[in-house]
């Protein structure tokens, strides 16, 4: 059984504002798994700005530019999330011991892929899989061209969180297309009878003839093998 938790909660006024700036609402979301894993994201505004690192013991940064008052409780910041730990497996047992017969949900995901840049041929673009709506958030992406697998260039992205208790989660690949490359990205999760795969390659180029120039050139070509035919008749009637 997986229990996701999730807390709120408001730091002090001092922290979320200044006698120059309007105030700011700072906050923090944590959830941990019989996994050990822990998860923890610090928001601003209703906005992620970024989250613990326990590997590295500091919070990153998920905005180029965040607020001078969230980088001056930088310290502060990642000693909370820290504390949120043994809290968060704290509560994860008492709630595995208060519903211990409990279903364990279950949300299949749904899959889209597409492109940060209109696809051309020998340009470099990044290509994304999404996939959507699905619980527990444990999920596999495997990026294939040409039905081979590939790694070089692949990055899975932080989870992140729906309103509906759900999770999403992106893949992409930097990738240099070329015509007749097929791309898919294949989305594996426990609840799908089989796995999800979208497919992308490079859209057939366009002519570059009007529709205009296209009749006018069949026409013309049309009337020179009419007069072509009348002239080869005409020499051929007896004198």
């Amino acid at each position: 059984m997986t229990v996701f938790l999730t807390a709120l909660i408001t730091l002090t006024g001092a922290l979320c504002s200044s006698a120059t700036s309007p105030s700011h609402d700072f906050r923090y979301t944590y959830g941990c798994y019989e996994s050990d894993e822990v998860r923890v994201d610090n928001l601003v505004d209703d906005d992620l700005c970024g989250y613990a690192d326990f590997s590295k013991e500091e919070v990153v940064w998920a905005m180029p530019h965040p607020p001078d008052f969230v980088e001056r409780f930088q310290k502060r910041v990642y000693e909370i999330a820290k504390a949120a730990i043994s809290h968060c497996h704290s509560v994860l047992s008492k709630a595995k011991d208060a519903d211990a017969g409990s279903a364990l949900r279950q949300e299949a995901p749904s899959s889209f892929i597409y492109t940060r840049y209109e696809g051309e041929d020998g340009l470099l673009n990044t290509i994304f899989c999404l996939a959507n709506h699905f619980y527990p958030p444990t999920i596999n992406f495997t990026w294939t061209k040409n039905e081979v697998t590939i790694t070089a260039g692949a990055l899975d992205h932080r989870y992140q969180h729906n309103s509906d208790g759900t999770f999403r989660r992106i893949s992409s690949l930097s990738f240099t297309p070329r015509e007749g490359d097929v791309y898919s990205c294949t989305v594996e999760h426990h609840t799908l009878q089989q796995p999800l795969t979208r497919s992308w390659k490079l859209p057939k180029r366009k002519s570059s003839l009007s529709p205009a120039a296209v009749f006018l050139g069949v026409s013309l070509v049309l009337c020179l093998m009419g007069i072509g035919a009348g002239v080869f008749f005409f020499t051929k009637q007896p004198s």
